[in-house]
């Protein structure tokens, strides 16, 4: 291992955008850890020259905090975190039960943040780090019948945006990463998707869910977003070469011209309706 290579630690690997980020980093001949909850499944990475280890985030803190002790131990430091691993719960708020709110929120939202705070005091002491979390585009609008995913990955926003004002001083950096629709396993409804139990299932919801169900399904296979050159972006984003030489990391990055254009559509919205309301809101101050 050379001064010059960093290492990466990037969970989520078995497919999709993380098994991409993965690939990239190793043929730029830098160093990777690649996580999943089922190692054995790495196989590809392995064989490119990454080092597999199991973190499974549905676990408790003290569990994912062993866990990532083990996989620092592998290079004696990690350089750059990429927060990859969720899945998508569908179905609304009131079918849903509370066990299935807290397992989207512990993969989501929870188990990440063990991530970040298990790295954190190592990043600290070496004064420096990159830590990244995807996101989703979906955070900035609700999807019905699937605002518990887009809910936990607003959060996770939220939290990057608050470690970014307690950690800059340290010399790490933050970004959420918030994908558009990319061509990957995420919205394959036999893979990376948990569904409101039948039972659970209310008559007046049907049609909306069946809409919600019916898009991710026409959908998969089909998005617009490439995940190699989505995963090209990113390695050069967080490593600050090639397209992002000579700029400062953002602390959001939107992936995808979709998630450029629903994005900025959300921002307008939104700086309207503040503005549209904007003398009643400032009403309430001392006079």
């Amino acid at each position: 291992m050379s001064a010059q290579q960093r290492v990466w630690l990037v969970t989520g690997t078995t497919s999709g955008i993380g098994e991409n980020i993965a690939l990239e980093a190793l043929s730029r001949g830098d160093l990777v850890v690649a996580s999943s909850r089922n190692p054995s499944r790495l196989t590809k990475l392995t064989k490119a020259g990454a080092k597999a280890v199991k973190i499974d985030q549905n676990q408790d803190d003290a569990t994912i905090r062993k866990e990532v002790e083990a996989a620092l131990a592998v290079y004696g430091r990690i350089d750059i975190l990429v927060n990859n691993a969720a899945y998508v719960h569908t179905g609304t708020i009131e079918e849903t039960t509370d066990q299935e709110i807290k397992s989207q929120f512990q993969a989501n939202v929870f188990g990440p943040t063990s991530i970040i705070r298990a790295l954190l005091p190592h990043m600290r002491a070496r004064r420096s780090g990159v830590i990244a979390n995807v996101g989703s585009m979906a955070s900035w609008f609700p999807v019905p019948a699937c605002n518990l995913y887009d809910a936990s990955k607003a959060a996770l926003r939220l939290i990057g945006d608050g470690l970014n004002s307690e950690l800059a001083r340290f010399g790490i950096k933050i970004t959420t990463i918030e994908p558009g629709m990319f061509r990957t396993e995420l919205l394959d409804p036999n893979v990376n998707f948990i569904k409101t139990s039948d039972d659970k299932r209310i008559e007046d919801y049907r049609e909306m869910n069946e809409t919600t169900d019916g898009m991710f399904r026409n959908a998969h296979g089909k998005q617009m977003g490439d995940p190699k050159r989505g995963a090209e972006v990113i390695y050069e984003v967080l490593t600050q070469t090639g397209v992002a030489q000579g700029r400062e990391i953002p602390l959001v990055l939107a992936l995808g011209s979709d998630a450029v254009s629903t994005i900025q559509k959300f921002a307008r919205d939104q700086a309207d309706l503040v503005k549209s309301w904007g003398e009643v809101s400032s009403s309430t101050d001392f006079p």
